[in-house]
Order: C-alpha cells, then structure tokens, then sequence
C-alpha cells in the first residue's frame, strides 16, 4: 500500500477491479504464454529458457486478427521475443533490445556472441560501484509510452480497422533503480541470488516502490494519450502483470523461485468501451488463463475450443467467476519444479526432491490466519484430510491440462556455430 499510484486507481475508476488476481506462473515466459494462448502453463509448454511457444496453439493476436483487428505488438523482454514464437497472431510485433553496444548493427542482436558481451557490460557497469544504465537491460516506460503513441499516430495503423496493440512494461522489474542515487541500483547479475538482507531489504523495498511510481506516472501519459485522440472511452484496456518480486519474505529474492503469494498475486484491470460497469470491484478468484477468453467474448469473437480458461464477465457484463474455488500455477524453472493450489483459504505447494530452494515436499497453509504464508502446517495432524483434497484437485487439474498440451517447441538450434552453442550453454538455454 506504500507507493501512490494515482492513475491505475483512475483506470481502476473507469474499470473493473479484479481483488483475488492470480498469475499461472511467476516468471515471464510462462506467464506471458498463458496470457497469450489462454492455456495452462504445462499445456502451452513455454516453460523452459529455450522454450518456445507452439505454433499449433490459436493465439489471443491470430483470433482477434482473424476477427478483423489490426494486431501490433511491442515485447520488452528477451522471453517473449518472435525468436521464441511470440510474435504469433500480430501484424507487426516488434522486440524492443537494449541499446546496443561497440556499434553493433541491429542484425547483431540476434547473435548470441553479441548476447555474451551484453551481459558482460552489464556485469561490469553493476559491480562499478552499482552503477545502472537501465537502457542496458530494457527500455523504460517513457520510451515504451512515446513508441506506443507514436504507432497509434502513424500511417502504419490502419484507418478503416480496429486494432489490438500490445505494449509491454518493464518496470518494475530487476535492476531496481535507486531513487536517492541516479545512475545507481541493485541488479541480480551484481549481487547474485542471494544479497543480505540486513544490507539491502529496505533499499530494495524504496527503489521497487519508486518504481511502481514512475510506471503508474507513465501510465497516466499513455492513458491521457488515449483521451487526447478520442480513443479512450471506446477502448478495452487491459492492465496486468506477469509476476510480481520477492524481498525474502520466504528467504529469497526476485521472482521466478517460488509460488508464494508474493510472485503470482498481480494487478488486473478491465477498462470496458464506454466505461461500461466502471467503478466495479470483482472480489472472486481470477485467473490469467482467463484473460485471452474475456477479452474474446468482449470482442464479440468466439474462443478456440483448445483454450482452458473461461471469460471472467457474463454477456450482460456480471461476474462470472464467482463459482472458482481454486486457482492452479505451476513453475519448472532452474531446477525447481512446483505446482500450487489455491483456494480463497487455504493453499498447498508440492514441490520437487532436491530443488535448490531446499522447499520441503509439501507445504500447507491457512491463508485466513497466515496470508504471509509463513506457518507450513503440513504435518499437522488436523490438516491431512484438507491437504488430500487439494491434493487430489491439483492432480485432477493437471489431467485436464495434459489432455490438451501442445507438443513442445523450442529455439531452433541449427545451423549454429560449436561457439554458438557453447555460448548457449554458458546462458543456460540449452544443457
């Protein structure tokens, strides 16, 4: 509640406001891949560093494309990027870099060489006394605003079709700027996994909340850029995030570890054409396998049968999310593989044997007493049978979402170089 975000209020206003919001994954890749094709992370597959997103699956872009809108994207991570089949459905889509660096062309990027020696900037200009060139990790939200913007001016946006364009926000993401200290902050590639609390938590905590300021103050830009050209009250707007950050509440940083709250509880918000409902608080479980099915019927398209999610509003605009019991997420990422179920109470995560974490095998909370999730009542004696019930819920679930999983894709390797391969493998996409 600290930072003071007064525009996704406004929007939240104008909107829908989804309370219980909760992502299928806690890092981009599969995050982004349930948004994109309303599935389950272990049914789209895009789960892994070198993943890709299947071309088999009917995309959120293809329908709304195939549905007559102009489709244009702006990705701002190198997970979503069209090397990894992001791009899938959309017109245009282009994958926003970091400044390029020793006066690299743009065909560059695509080396994973030049991918090496990025990093190693990076590295270098973090250890320099924390010294952080943001645009040497993505580019911010004012440049994102200005790019958004400007396409919606440009000839390249049709004037005889409605569009869908697709902007995607880094901040507040890792490195986290130090808002006392310009040109500062605090990077994993600087200090590892695993930085010492008594040293950096409050920092931390600061900078990540001058970083939700500054996004919500560039919001305020975008969404007053709307209103300026007459295509805000007419618009579905769709505010969202893929994961949220960790400050070791459970002894970790950054996100993608974990299925705590923490990492997967995220902001949603539904702007309808003509402010239609505004001002609407939805209080029921929500899920992002639902996103790309709402948006759909709020389109008037139908959705693929494929898709596992369900629109969260009826046709005549009321919730119909009020029947969710549980929400399902699932990680298998660096070597920790969990899947958690979550009730409006209760929440069980199953985890597996050796992981890095050193998670135990189950863990079981009471989230009406413990919403920090911090007392692990696994071995209580009175929780065995509530713990076999969602237990067995999430094996249900995940036959349901194996029956429909596309068969994985990843980056195509070939016709890479032993060095590029290598480099790879140093990354970690490949092993």
């Amino acid at each position: 509640a600290a930072p003071h975000t007064p525009n996704v209020s406004a929007l939240a206003s104008d909107g829908v406001l989804f309370e219980e919001s909760f992502a299928q994954s806690s890092w981009t890749k599969a995050s982004f891949g349930t948004i994109f094709s309303g599935m389950y992370p272990e049914a789209h597959t895009a789960t892994g560093k070198a993943s890709a997103l299947p071309e088999e699956l009917t995309t959120l872009a293809e329908v709304l494309r195939d549905g007559g809108y102009y489709t244009r994207g702006y990705s701002n991570n190198p997970n979503i990027t069209s090397t990894f089949n992001y791009d899938q459905g959309f017109v245009e889509y282009t994958d926003l870099k970091p400044d390029l660096y020793f006066g690299a062309e743009p065909t560059c990027e695509k080396l994973v060489l030049y991918d090496i020696l990025r990093m190693a900037v990076q590295k270098v200009n973090a250890r320099l006394g924390g010294r952080i060139i943001i645009t040497d990790f993505y580019q911010p939200a004012d440049v994102l605003t200005d790019i958004g913007l400007g396409w919606i001016d440009s000839d390249a946006r049709p004037a005889d079709a409605p569009f869908f364009l697709f902007l995607h926000y880094m901040d507040p993401h890792d490195p986290f700027r130090d808002p006392d200290k310009p040109g500062k902050g605090y990077a994993r590639v600087q200090l590892g996994s695993n930085p010492d609390p008594d040293k950096y938590l409050e920092a931390f905590k600061r900078s990540y909340i001058n970083e939700v300021e500054y996004m919500d103050e560039h919001l305020g830009h975008l969404l007053n850029g709307l209103k300026e050209r007459g295509l805000y009250d007419d618009s579905l707007i769709v505010f969202t995030a893929d994961h949220g950050e960790e400050f070791y509440e459970h002894g970790g940083w950054w996100h993608g570890l974990s299925l705590y709250d923490e990492q997967i509880a995220v902001p949603m918000i539904l702007k309808l054409p003509g402010n239609q409902i505004a001002g609407k608080i939805n209080p029921h479980l929500a899920r992002q396998v639902d996103l790309a099915p709402t948006v759909v019927q709020l389109a008037g398209l139908d959705p693929p049968a494929a898709w596992q999610g369900a629109s969260l509003m009826t046709a005549d605009l009321m919730p119909a999310n009020t029947a969710v019991g549980h929400v399902y997420s699932h990680l298998d990422f660096e070597g920790i593989v969990l899947q958690a179920l979550r009730t409006r109470d209760h929440k069980l995560i199953r985890a597996n044997e050796g992981n890095k974490r050193n998670y135990a095998p189950l863990e079981y909370y009471d989230l009406s007493t413990d919403p920090g999730e911090q007392n692990n009542l696994a071995d209580a004696p009175d929780a065995e049978a509530s713990m076999s019930g969602l237990s067995q819920t999430i094996e249900d679930m995940r036959n349901f979402i194996l029956k429909n999983a596309a068969e994985p894709q990843t980056l195509d390797m070939s016709g890479m170089s032993d060095e590029e391969l290598e480099q790879l493998e140093s990354l970690g996409y490949i092993e």
